[in-house]
This record gives C-alpha cells, sequence and structure tokens, in this order.
C-alpha cells in the first residue's frame, strides 16, 4: 500500500523542528491555505467567480482559529497526510484532557510517565522508541483509547502495516464509543480509509454510516461516507452527504470538485453545485431586499441625522452585499446574504438610536413647560364655567339687560376655553408623536433581537 502523504518533503522538513501544539498548528495553517489555494484556482466557476479568486478572500479564511480543536474544527481543511499532526492538536482539546484524567486517575506515576515518554518519542519522530513504549502503555491501561489510536497511526503512516493498525483503530472505536462518540466516529473515519485503500467501498462505506450516526456533525465523516458512496454508485446518498458537509463548512465543494473519487459522478455533482447556486440566490435576494427596506426606513426615520455613523455603515454593507450578489458564484451569493444580514441589523441599530434621540428630545421640548404651570391651566379651564357664570350675572345686575351679560359671558368662556384647549391639544399632539416613535422603536427592537438569535 502507498504511503499517504502528499507532500513527504515538507513534512519530513518540518518534523526535524520537534514541533510545539502551536508549530504544528501554524504549519498545517501554511499548507491548508496552500491546498485550498489551488483547489480555488481550478474551481468551478458555479461554485467560485473570478473576482472572488482575484480578492484572495478565501485565503484569509483559513487561519490558525480553524486548528482549535482539531479535526472537528479542521473540516474541509483536512488532508490525510496531515493526520499524525491533526491527532497532536487534539491532544490539548479540553474534553480529550478531562476523559484522560479520568482513565488516568487509577494509574501509578510510573504508567503515566511511560506514555508520555511515549508521547514526546512520537512527537520528534523516534517511532521505534514511541512503538515500543506505546505498546507498553497499553498493557497498564488498555481502556485508553488514545494510546489505540496512536498505535494505529503509527503501524498506518510510519510502519504501512494496514492489518495491525485496524487492531488498533478498531479497538480505540470501541474503548472510545462509552466515553466520547466524537473520538469514536474519529477512529471509525481510519477504519475506513483502510477499507478504501483495500479497495473494499461496502466495508468503507459501513464504517462512515456508524461514525456519522455516532456523532452527525463531523463533517469530514460525511464527506469520506459521500466518498464511498461515489465508488459504490450510490450517486444521490452522495450527494445527500456532500450537502451536510458543505452546510457545516462550504469549502466541502472544492474539495469535492477536485477529488477524483467524485470524478464518476461529475454530471450529478455539477447539478448539485447549480442547485446550490441557485438556492443561495433566492435567500440572498430576499436578504438584500430587507436590507434595502431597512435602509430606506431608517432614513425616512431621520438616521442620517441622529446616527450617520451607522447609518454609513449599512448602506456600505449592503452596497458590498450588491457588488457580491452580482458576482453570481455560490460562494458569493452565501457572502452577500451575510453582507446584507450585517447591513439590516446597522440599519436598525441606527433607527433605534434615532429614534432613542427623538424620543428624548420630545420629552425634553414637552418638559420645558413647568408641572405649576400646566396646573394653573388646566384650573383655570375647571372653573371657566364658573367664571363665565360670573360675568353673566354681573353684567346683568349692571345694565339691567340680561341679553348683553349673555354674550360677553359667551366670550369670556370660549376665549378662557381656547387659551386651555391649546394646552390640552398641545399635550395630545406630544403623547401622540411619543407614540409613534415608541411603537417604531419596539418594532426595531423586536427585529433587530430577531435578526441577533438567528
Amino acid at each position: 500500500m502507498a504511503r499517504l502523504f502528499q507532500d513527504d518533503n515538507a513534512l519530513a522538513k518540518f518534523d526535524q523542528r520537534e514541533p510545539s501544539g502551536l508549530d504544528a498548528a501554524s504549519f498545517l495553517s501554511r499548507q491548508t491555505s496552500r491546498i485550498i489555494s489551488s483547489q480555488i484556482e481550478t474551481a468551478n466557476r458555479i461554485i467560485v467567480s473570478q473576482d472572488r479568486i482575484a480578492s484572495g478572500i478565501d485565503k484569509i479564511n483559513f487561519g490558525i482559529d480553524r486548528l482549535s480543536d482539531g479535526l472537528e474544527s479542521l473540516a474541509s481543511a483536512f488532508e490525510w497526510g496531515f493526520s499524525e499532526l491533526v491527532w497532536q492538536i487534539e491532544q490539548q482539546r479540553k474534553e480529550l484532557n478531562n476523559i484522560l484524567k479520568v482513565l488516568e486517575a487509577p494509574l501509578d506515576t510510573q504508567a503515566k510517565e511511560l506514555k508520555k515518554r511515549a508521547e514526546d518519542a512520537y512527537k520528534n519522530k523516534w517511532i521505534d522508541d514511541a512503538l515500543e513504549d506505546f505498546l507498553e502503555s497499553e498493557k497498564k491501561n488498555r481502556y485508553d483509547f488514545t494510546v489505540h489510536q496512536y498505535l494505529g497511526n503509527i503501524y498506518l503512516f510510519e510502519k504501512n502495516t494496514p492489518e495491525m493498525a485496524m487492531k488498533y483503530y478498531e479497538k480505540a472505536v470501541k474503548y472510545s464509543t462509552p466515553k466520547s462518540p466524537y473520538y469514536a466516529s474519529y477512529a471509525l473515519i481510519h477504519v475506513a480509509l483502510i477499507y478504501y485503500l483495500e479497495k473494499d467501498f461496502k466495508k468503507a462505506y459501513d464504517a462512515t454510516s456508524k461514525a456519522i450516526e455516532l456523532y452527525p456533525t463531523l463533517y469530514e465523516a460525511h464527506y469520506q461516507h459521500a466518498k464511498y458512496c461515489a465508488n459504490l454508485g450510490k450517486y444521490d446518498e452522495a450527494i445527500k452527504h456532500l450537502n451536510e458537509a458543505q452546510i457545516g463548512d462550504k469549502y466541502y465543494c472544492l474539495k469535492a470538485d477536485s477529488d477524483k473519487d467524485f470524478q464518476v459522478m461529475k454530471k450529478q455533482l455539477i447539478s448539485f453545485f447549480e442547485l446550490l447556486r441557485i438556492n443561495a440566490q433566492k435567500e440572498a435576494e430576499i436578504e438584500l431586499n430587507q436590507a434595502q427596506e431597512l435602509v430606506q426606513s431608517a432614513e425616512s426615520q431621520e438616521s442620517d441625522e441622529y446616527a450617520p455613523d451607522s447609518f454609513e455603515l449599512a448602506k456600505n454593507k449592503l452596497k458590498e452585499a450588491k457588488n457580491l450578489f452580482g458576482r453570481k458564484s455560490y460562494f458569493d451569493y452565501l457572502d452577500a446574504k451575510l453582507k446584507a444580514k450585517e447591513g439590516q441589523k446597522n440599519a436598525l441599530f441606527s433607527s433605534i438610536k434615532s429614534l432613542s434621540t427623538q424620543i428624548n428630545e420630545t420629552n425634553n421640548e414637552y418638559g420645558k413647560e413647568s408641572y405649576d404651570d400646566q396646573k394653573m391651566k388646566e384650573s383655570i379651564g375647571e372653573w371657566n364655567i364658573w367664571i363665565s357664570l360670573a360675568v353673566l350675572i354681573f353684567f346683568s345686575a349692571v345694565t339691567n339687560q340680561f341679553w348683553i351679560g349673555l354674550i360677553i359671558g359667551v366670550i369670556v368662556f370660549f376665549f378662557i376655553k381656547g387659551y386651555t384647549g391649546s394646552s390640552f391639544r398641545n399635550k395630545r399632539e406630544y403623547e401622540n408623536t411619543l407614540s409613534v416613535l415608541n411603537n417604531n422603536l419596539s418594532k426595531n427592537q423586536v427585529r433587530l433581537n430577531e435578526l441577533n438569535k438567528a
């Protein structure tokens, strides 16, 4: 069986440096960026546009942060040639360390030191020493599935002995399943790899089926399963699992496009990419329209005056989304959708800020009129009828002419009513204005919360 490394020279050069976990992560970051760059250059234009390639945006997306959780976060950037380095990074995961604390609790110091010595030898590529110590470590703690995974890696990738590798990977599956479905799934895709290399695609298919059942969000398991489906002529199932993989990491589309195992179903693959593009276009268009609507709404609510920075940012995001949409590739539609949503959030934020400022200003403006002055006007209004009646009686008594007193009393009544009524009209206008502002503010806050939760 041929060695699996795609770039022996790069690995050999790296191995001589006795890498730490950080060095391994840096190396993998560089290598995966190189691989992705190569895949992008030759990718179908349904997936990526020429403008996107020129922008280099997809190169930026592959940083060390994608390696923080080993295989799970590496996803589409994983290659079998990196498998041993990925396993080293896995050792730093909190989940694994917590499991190992329990597994190693009964061991004496000598047994723990033996495993540590084996791991150090493995990192330094002292493979024979590492093999000897791991075999001894297995005798002292046969339930430690990480030891079995190490041994499987050594026999497969270093000793080129798939039969022995299978033995230890199966032990890793057995002992990890009760402790961690993730690491059981991790071991199972290595089991599947051996079957794949032996051209036993049905057994490889069964192994990845089990891996997916144990840990459905290990996207590499879905991708590997799709490969085995392709080799078995199960094209519809292959597409189904490719879709699951690309939902977790869109770059699986690039990987599949350049993978020889999918050449047998190239027609179905292209149709799949086209369907992804059409659906992404529809979704992006919906978000763009909503972003446009919210930017216009923000402008009508005077966001350009009261919240100019966030309003300008909303307009810029909308412009970026439109530019991406115009490139007409799957990845660009996905990014257009994201940019449009960012524009929506910024538009809503600017509206909320603008409306809040207007509410404060309205309250302050109305509050300039003192409480005592308001009470005085209200009191005058309440006594209006009595004042008018007094005027009527006074003029009737003085002039002995009831009609003159009545006319003057009516004039006084409406004069006072008009004076106090203006106060009440101002109050109603204020309350109506405040109600509209608060209602719009509430609607925008609810919509922003919904966007943030989505």
